[in-house]
């Protein structure tokens, strides 16, 4: 028997097995639960039809804003190859300066490996200071808006599914005076601290574990 074939075999002792599986089993899961990157999310289109000039010329005349609409599209992506994502709701929170103006749920959705998943939405918002946005806009600066995300998503790999993750990210919207986002690149929510390091960790701990198992 070689070296390498005494490593993988599981002990004869039945204590040595028992802890050996569990051990195994736990470093596994831990390793599903922690070792995950992604997913990504990105806002392709956003669009302010009340600071559109081009359509409304009573908006220079600070007039009442007619539509305080936000028009946006979002592109959910999974960037694993070995791991699909089941969402649960994902609540979206757009806010202007420190205010939040409007919030939105996208409906729990399943996402399969490698893909990519578009939601176009339309929100109403309220309480946007329209005066100094307009004002921003015609002067040739930008409105800023922003766009946060909490969600707590599971991952599955083969038929283990992993605890929930949470999943809090944003990112900034400038907006012209055509009511359309500055940034013609889609726009990635930036992510949180990532916990890759702390699964690596995990793993590498679980596996010394078992090895003192064999042992």
């Amino acid at each position: 028997m070689d070296e390498f074939t005494a490593l993988i075999e599981l002990p004869h002792n039945p204590s040595k097995c028992i802890c050996y599986l569990a051990t195994l089993a736990i470093t596994i899961w831990i390793g599903l639960s922690f070792n995950l990157k992604g997913p990504r999310c990105y806002i392709q289109e956003f669009y302010v039809p009340a600071l559109d000039l081009s359509q409304n010329t009573s908006i220079s005349n600070h007039t009442t804003v007619i539509n305080p609409c936000l028009f946006f599209d979002l592109a959910f992506e999974n960037i694993l190859a070995d791991r699909s994502v089941r969402y649960g709701d994902v609540n979206l929170t757009f806010s202007y300066g420190r205010t939040a103006v409007a919030n939105y749920v996208v409906p729990t959705f399943y996402q399969g490996k490698l893909k990519r998943a578009d939601r176009r939405e339309v929100v109403e918002s309220s309480g946007v200071p329209w005066e100094a946005a307009v004002k921003a806009v015609t002067n040739g600066s930008v409105a800023v808006f922003r766009v946060d995300l909490v969600a707590r998503p599971r991952f599955r790999f083969w038929f283990w599914y992993s605890k929930r993750k949470g999943m809090r990210i944003g990112a900034d919207v400038e907006v012209d005076g055509f009511g359309l986002k500055v940034k013609k690149e889609d726009i990635r929510l930036n992510l949180g601290a990532s916990k890759t390091r702390v699964g690596i960790f995990v793993m590498f701990f679980g596996l010394f574990v078992t090895l003192l198992c064999l042992f």
